[in-house]
């Protein structure tokens, strides 16, 4: 009910669209995490980071509360390594998976290594994360051909933590993943179908803008908006609308 009255009541900006972008690209749900201010910080970060840095962004939602009960980061351990948001951040988050053959590029080994990585992060009494290095994994992850065979350097203590950015550099020198947050953008704002002429002529160039800012979100939206493309009469109309743009839109 809260959301829904910023929807209604937003001035006239772009956040509550991509507030609602982001809530769709990282998927978490309210009946899962089941606490109601734990949900809302998460919601908070995603409003605040919106328009921001996809990198901090990506540190931000990994080691959020909401986050770490929706994928099990928070029963990550060294004893009992869990692969779920491994897994995710890799094949939804960043990475993706190939738009043709539909086949993730890193391999099964990536994902144990990645949730070795991950292990130790849990939630305080007061509902903040926080690094436990006794449940940390210490020792080195090795990742595949796809990531140059780069190794993690496992590190002991509070150090411990660095290891989840240390991870995230190694996901960001990938270009697949301006690729594949350009790709999202574009079916959210243009159209849902991307041929092979708009990859080779608007996905790459936008990525290509995504890396060259540091992943700064808001360049790649102006050079997107500010485009031929964009108001081609070909991609005008083409969108379906969700059902929040149609009952938002509505009550507005």
């Amino acid at each position: 009910k809260w959301w829904a009255g910023i929807l209604i009541n937003q001035d006239r900006s772009i956040r509550e669209k991509l507030t609602l972008f982001w809530s769709n690209h990282w998927g978490t749900e309210l009946f899962v995490i089941n606490n109601a201010i734990l949900g809302y910080n998460h919601h908070d970060t995603l409003r605040r980071d919106c328009l921001g840095n996809f990198k901090a962004m990506v540190k931000d939602i990994t080691i959020d509360p909401g986050m770490l009960i929706y994928l099990n980061g928070y029963l990550n351990t060294n004893t009992a390594p869990d692969e779920n948001y491994g897994r995710e951040i890799q094949e939804l988050f960043t990475i993706g998976k190939d738009p043709i053959t539909n086949l993730a590029p890193y391999n099964e080994d990536d994902v144990r290594a990645a949730a070795r990585v991950l292990t130790g992060w849990r939630i305080n009494s007061n509902g903040l994360s926080f690094f436990d290095q006794t449940r940390h994994d210490t020792s080195d992850k090795t990742f595949s051909t796809f990531y140059a065979n780069q190794v993690i350097t496992g590190k002991t203590g509070i150090a411990g933590a660095t290891e989840t950015d240390d991870l995230i550099d190694m996901l960001f020198l990938k270009e697949e993943t301006s690729r594949h947050i350009v790709r999202k953008l574009y079916r959210w704002f243009v159209y849902y179908e991307i041929d092979a002429n708009v990859e080779q002529l608007i996905i790459e160039p936008l990525a290509q803008i995504f890396r060259q800012n540091n992943y700064e979100i808001k360049p790649v939206l102006r050079a997107l908006f500010n485009s031929e493309h964009f108001f081609d009469s070909l991609n005008q109309g083409c969108l379906i609308k969700s059902p929040v743009d149609i009952l938002i839109g509505h009550l507005r």
